[in-house]
């Protein structure tokens, strides 16, 4: 059976082979109902976009793939999720098409299953990658390659193209916040610190409290609600704690769930402030506190950086927002 092809569906919708291509690629250059009719068409004929042709072609499949690592198994968080939900709702509107893949900044080039395939095969024109690591062996193939790409994490490199937010000063305002609201023994819980922005966070956390009389802790590898509640109920089994300061509001609520185990109050007993201010911040009980980054904002100058980067359009290093505490009644 013959395939149908381009022409072909451009012959039945009547309209030219331009602007069946358009459809298909996204453009908001054709009209609303043109566009509907081709895609009708599309459907019901069975026909299959080429994107290694499209490739050879045109040296463009306007595919970008998008890598989040891991996180063992546990793949990404809600704060991931929000940020991927800008990133493909600007990606819609420059008609690129957007390809999630697990990745490792560690294992990934020898793996089949990961998304890097597509990069190697030319099957896709940039990445965006998330959790990156020092001595990432993904950028150093993708520069030798000359493969564009952003990275979501700053890197202290003058060839890699980065967006960030200001992750030191999340972790410094934290520890301030909790200073000045007069707690004087205050647990910080990050995720794994091989990460960038874990250690960025840290160093903040603990530049806001080396000059006070506060006894402050940090544990690291708190990179999820189960182990944020388990770490939390021994701690709070074990002492005296005034205040949480958890990086990523999903943990918290780990912490809240410890905290009420435990019989006691928040913010009575334990005050509470996590980082991102996730949608479902405001909706715990009581509401979370939390440091305020422009996650969608994030999503959007990434997937805008990139598009340059495939254009040969001038880019640059960019650093996203300030960071500012958004006060509830957990602290």
């Amino acid at each position: 059976m013959k395939k149908t092809s381009m022409t072909d569906i451009a012959k039945l919708a009547g309209v030219s082979v331009k602007t069946v291509s358009r459809v298909i690629n996204g453009s908001s250059e054709v009209k609303p109902d043109t566009k509907k009719k081709i895609m009708e068409i599309i459907e019901k004929e069975g026909y299959v976009v080429n994107l290694a042709a499209q490739g050879l072609k045109g040296r463009k499949t306007k595919t970008i793939i998008v890598f989040i690592d891991t996180h063992g198994g546990s793949y990404w968080s809600i704060w991931h999720n929000e940020i991927l939900n800008s990133i493909f709702k600007e990606a819609k509107k420059t008609g690129y098409k957007v390809v999630v893949s697990p990745s490792s900044a560690t294992g990934v080039i020898g793996d089949e299953t990961d998304g890097f395939y597509l990069l190697k095969a030319r099957l896709a024109d940039g990445a965006i990658i998330f959790d990156n690591k020092k001595d990432d062996i993904r950028l150093k193939y993708l520069y030798e390659n000359n493969i564009p790409y952003v990275l979501v994490g700053k890197l202290d490199d003058d060839k890699s193209y980065y967006v960030d937010l200001d992750n030191y000063k999340a972790g410094f305002i934290g520890g301030e916040y909790l200073h000045k609201r007069g707690y004087k023994k205050i647990v910080q819980f990050v995720g794994s610190d091989d990460f960038i922005v874990n250690q960025e966070r840290i160093k903040g956390f603990e530049n806001a409290l080396s000059a006070t009389d506060v006894e402050h802790k940090t544990f690291s590898g708190v990179d999820s609600v189960v182990k944020a509640f388990e770490k939390a109920k021994q701690l709070l089994d074990e002492e005296t704690i005034d205040a949480f300061f958890v990086s990523g509001d999903e943990r918290a609520i780990g912490v809240y769930r410890a905290v009420h185990e435990k019989g006691l109050k928040i913010p009575e007993d334990i005050a509470i402030l996590g980082i991102d201010n996730i949608v479902i911040s405001e909706f715990l009980y009581p509401p979370l506190s939390t440091v305020d980054q422009d996650t969608s904002g994030l999503g959007k100058t990434a997937l805008k950086t990139i598009v340059k980067q495939i254009k040969n359009e001038e880019v640059k290093q960019i650093q996203i927002s300030e960071p500012k505490i958004i006060e509830r009644e957990s602290s």
